[in-house]
């Protein structure tokens, strides 16, 4: 059966002046459902580096695409990790390059982004039913800019979506600070020891 007989098209209209772009300014409050600023990655596109890339090869990329963070892929395409612009331009870096006696054009994504492992991820059952106060709280409570969050689908976890705190502090009006009471003796002891 042809297209034509099942759908009709829509009546166009010609510009005679420019259009204004459209000026987001999303405003939440803390009782809004958390899904309302969920970056779902069923409808956005994911930014991916390799983990081989050079640092500032990764920071062109995010540049380039107008985002903060980006996924890492192995040799084989499969998620290794994650890195953000705060990774790659912070301490990490630095502290890296120190101790493996490197310079800094030396380091790859590898060597400074949060390995899948480490990840804190929520599933997408919690989300739907959470309100942007929880996401809110949740990631004060852990010191994360980003929380992940993951579904089962057919037998396996598949990385669904994500909150950015950015998102969240300009949306709500607000900051997400880190609790550093949540902090572990582990990553305390890290910090003082370089």
């Amino acid at each position: 059966m042809p297209l034509t007989s099942r759908f009709k098209p829509l009546p166009l209209s010609s510009m005679t002046t420019a259009p204004e772009l459209p000026k987001v300014q999303r405003m939440a409050l803390p009782h809004d459902a958390a899904l309302s600023l969920l970056t779902d990655l069923h409808h956005s596109a994911c930014v991916v580096a390799q983990q081989h890339d050079g640092l500032d090869q990764t920071l062109h990329l995010m540049l380039r695409a107008g985002v903060r963070m980006v996924f890492v892929a192995g040799v084989d395409g499969e998620l290794v990790g994650m890195v953000t612009a705060e990774d790659i331009q912070g301490e990490r870096p630095v502290v890296r390059a120190s101790s493996h006696m490197v310079s800094r054009r030396e380091l790859t994504v590898a060597d400074v982004m949060v390995p899948v492992t480490q990840w804190d991820t929520v599933d997408l059952a919690a989300v739907r039913t959470a309100r942007l106060g929880d996401i809110a709280e949740t990631m004060h409570e852990h010191g994360l800019r980003y929380l992940l969050v993951t579904q089962a689908k057919h037998g396996k976890t598949v990385l669904r979506g994500l909150f950015s705190a950015s998102r969240l502090e300009m949306a709500m009006n607000t900051t997400i600070e880190p609790d550093l009471h949540s902090r572990s003796f582990a990553e305390l002891e890290m910090v003082l020891a370089h």
